[in-house]
Protein backbone atom coordinates (compact mmCIF):
# COMPACT_ATOMS: atom_id res chain seq x y z
CA UNK A 1 0.00 0.00 0.00
CA UNK A 2 2.89 2.65 1.24
CA UNK A 3 4.50 1.69 -2.43
CA UNK A 4 1.07 2.31 -4.31
CA UNK A 5 0.31 5.73 -2.57
CA UNK A 6 2.78 7.04 -0.94
CA UNK A 7 4.48 8.67 -3.59
CA UNK A 8 1.42 10.82 -4.85
CA UNK A 9 2.12 12.83 -1.63
CA UNK A 10 5.58 12.88 -1.03
CA UNK A 11 6.73 14.33 -4.63
CA UNK A 12 4.36 17.09 -4.17
CA UNK A 13 5.59 17.53 -0.49
CA UNK A 14 9.21 17.59 -0.68
CA UNK A 15 9.42 20.09 -3.59
CA UNK A 16 7.09 22.27 -0.96
CA UNK A 17 9.67 22.11 1.53
CA UNK A 18 12.01 22.59 -0.62
CA UNK A 19 10.66 25.86 -2.23
CA UNK A 20 10.01 27.01 1.19
CA UNK A 21 13.39 26.51 2.57
CA UNK A 22 14.05 28.67 -0.73
CA UNK A 23 12.23 31.35 -0.16
CA UNK A 24 12.28 31.16 3.95
CA UNK A 25 15.46 31.16 4.68
CA UNK A 26 14.72 31.50 8.51
CA UNK A 27 12.75 27.97 8.80
CA UNK A 28 14.30 26.26 11.38
CA UNK A 29 16.99 24.06 10.00
CA UNK A 30 16.53 20.86 12.65
CA UNK A 31 13.28 20.21 10.77
CA UNK A 32 14.27 19.97 7.11
CA UNK A 33 17.85 18.22 8.09
CA UNK A 34 15.71 15.58 10.20
CA UNK A 35 12.98 15.54 6.81
CA UNK A 36 16.02 14.39 4.54
CA UNK A 37 17.00 11.67 7.15
CA UNK A 38 12.94 10.22 6.88
CA UNK A 39 13.40 10.47 3.54
CA UNK A 40 16.53 8.70 3.32
CA UNK A 41 15.40 5.60 5.31
CA UNK A 42 12.43 6.00 3.32
CA UNK A 43 13.63 5.03 0.08
CA UNK A 44 16.17 2.75 1.03
CA UNK A 45 13.11 0.90 2.62
CA UNK A 46 11.18 1.31 -0.35
CA UNK A 47 14.43 0.19 -2.57
CA UNK A 48 15.37 -2.80 -0.82
CA UNK A 49 11.64 -3.76 -0.22
CA UNK A 50 10.73 -3.46 -3.64
CA UNK A 51 13.84 -3.95 -5.73
CA UNK A 52 12.47 -7.69 -6.69
CA UNK A 53 10.13 -6.59 -7.58
CA UNK A 54 10.81 -3.89 -9.82
CA UNK A 55 13.55 -5.92 -11.47
CA UNK A 56 10.91 -7.68 -13.72
CA UNK A 57 9.64 -4.55 -15.86
CA UNK A 58 11.99 -2.35 -17.74
CA UNK A 59 10.18 0.84 -16.75
CA UNK A 60 10.14 -0.36 -13.06
CA UNK A 61 13.81 -1.18 -13.06
CA UNK A 62 14.70 2.42 -14.24
CA UNK A 63 12.67 3.71 -10.79
CA UNK A 64 14.50 1.47 -8.63
CA UNK A 65 17.81 2.62 -9.71
CA UNK A 66 16.62 6.25 -9.66
CA UNK A 67 15.29 5.74 -6.23
CA UNK A 68 18.15 3.80 -5.01
CA UNK A 69 20.68 6.62 -6.82
CA UNK A 70 18.24 8.67 -5.15
CA UNK A 71 19.02 7.61 -1.97
CA UNK A 72 22.35 8.26 -1.49
CA UNK A 73 22.12 12.19 -2.91
CA UNK A 74 19.42 12.75 -0.52
CA UNK A 75 21.58 11.67 2.22
CA UNK A 76 24.44 14.40 0.78
CA UNK A 77 21.63 16.82 0.75
CA UNK A 78 20.81 15.75 4.53
CA UNK A 79 24.37 16.20 5.33
CA UNK A 80 24.59 19.52 4.10
CA UNK A 81 22.98 20.51 7.02
CA UNK A 82 26.12 19.47 9.01
CA UNK A 83 28.55 19.64 6.97
CA UNK A 84 29.24 23.48 6.73
CA UNK A 85 32.20 23.52 4.83
CA UNK A 86 30.59 21.33 2.04
CA UNK A 87 26.90 22.80 2.35
CA UNK A 88 27.16 24.19 -0.94
CA UNK A 89 28.24 21.45 -2.90
CA UNK A 90 26.21 18.73 -1.42
CA UNK A 91 23.24 20.69 -1.36
CA UNK A 92 23.93 21.23 -5.00
CA UNK A 93 24.43 17.58 -6.05
CA UNK A 94 20.91 16.82 -3.91
CA UNK A 95 18.76 19.62 -5.70
CA UNK A 96 20.79 18.84 -9.24
CA UNK A 97 20.02 15.54 -9.19
CA UNK A 98 15.94 15.47 -7.82
CA UNK A 99 15.53 18.11 -10.35
CA UNK A 100 17.53 15.98 -13.77
CA UNK A 101 16.81 12.67 -12.32
CA UNK A 102 13.12 12.40 -12.27
CA UNK A 103 12.93 13.90 -16.12
CA UNK A 104 15.34 11.45 -17.40
CA UNK A 105 13.69 8.41 -15.96
CA UNK A 106 9.91 9.66 -17.51
CA UNK A 107 11.76 10.02 -20.47
CA UNK A 108 13.84 6.62 -20.81
CA UNK A 109 10.25 4.85 -19.31
CA UNK A 110 8.32 6.72 -22.30
CA UNK A 111 10.68 4.88 -24.81
CA UNK A 112 9.47 1.33 -23.47
CA UNK A 113 5.84 2.54 -22.91
CA UNK A 114 2.39 1.95 -24.38
CA UNK A 115 0.19 4.19 -22.92
CA UNK A 116 0.89 8.04 -22.39
CA UNK A 117 3.80 8.05 -24.67
CA UNK A 118 3.87 11.74 -25.62
CA UNK A 119 3.03 12.95 -22.31
CA UNK A 120 6.36 11.13 -20.36
CA UNK A 121 8.17 12.81 -23.21
CA UNK A 122 7.21 16.12 -22.36
CA UNK A 123 7.44 15.66 -18.85
CA UNK A 124 10.94 14.19 -19.17
CA UNK A 125 11.50 17.84 -21.32
CA UNK A 126 10.44 19.72 -18.42
CA UNK A 127 12.81 17.83 -16.46
CA UNK A 128 15.42 19.67 -18.18
CA UNK A 129 14.02 22.87 -18.17
CA UNK A 130 13.50 22.76 -14.56
CA UNK A 131 17.21 22.19 -14.53
CA UNK A 132 17.96 25.31 -16.79
CA UNK A 133 15.60 27.52 -15.09
CA UNK A 134 17.17 26.39 -11.56
CA UNK A 135 20.64 26.91 -13.12
CA UNK A 136 20.23 30.07 -14.16
CA UNK A 137 18.71 31.48 -11.22
CA UNK A 138 21.93 30.14 -9.52
CA UNK A 139 24.50 32.02 -12.06
CA UNK A 140 22.21 35.03 -12.67
CA UNK A 141 21.17 35.38 -9.15
CA UNK A 142 17.31 35.37 -9.90
CA UNK A 143 15.10 34.13 -7.57
CA UNK A 144 12.59 34.22 -9.90
CA UNK A 145 14.40 31.58 -12.45
CA UNK A 146 15.20 29.71 -9.25
CA UNK A 147 11.79 29.30 -7.91
CA UNK A 148 10.50 28.56 -11.70
CA UNK A 149 12.62 25.92 -11.75
CA UNK A 150 11.59 24.52 -8.27
CA UNK A 151 7.80 24.92 -9.28
CA UNK A 152 8.38 23.02 -13.09
CA UNK A 153 10.37 20.19 -11.05
CA UNK A 154 7.21 20.18 -8.94
CA UNK A 155 4.31 20.34 -11.05
CA UNK A 156 6.33 17.93 -13.74
CA UNK A 157 7.18 15.43 -11.24
CA UNK A 158 3.66 15.35 -9.90
CA UNK A 159 1.82 15.20 -12.97
CA UNK A 160 4.34 11.64 -13.74
CA UNK A 161 3.67 10.23 -10.60
CA UNK A 162 0.00 11.02 -10.84
CA UNK A 163 0.00 9.27 -14.54
CA UNK A 164 2.26 6.32 -12.84
CA UNK A 165 -0.52 5.40 -10.19
CA UNK A 166 -3.46 5.94 -12.66
CA UNK A 167 -1.35 3.21 -14.82
CA UNK A 168 -1.33 1.21 -12.24
CA UNK A 169 -5.20 1.70 -11.31
CA UNK A 170 -4.04 3.02 -7.96
CA UNK A 171 -6.15 6.13 -8.56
Amino acid sequence: MIREYAPVGLIPAAWVMTFLTMVEPGIDTYWIRHMHYFMVLFLAGFTVLSWKKMSNNSVLKIWRNVIALGTVFTFAGALSFSLNDYKTALSSLSLGYWLIAPGAGVYLSSRKMDKYVREYKAIGASGLLCLTFAAAGVIISSDLALGAGFITAALSQTCSIVLAAKMDGNI
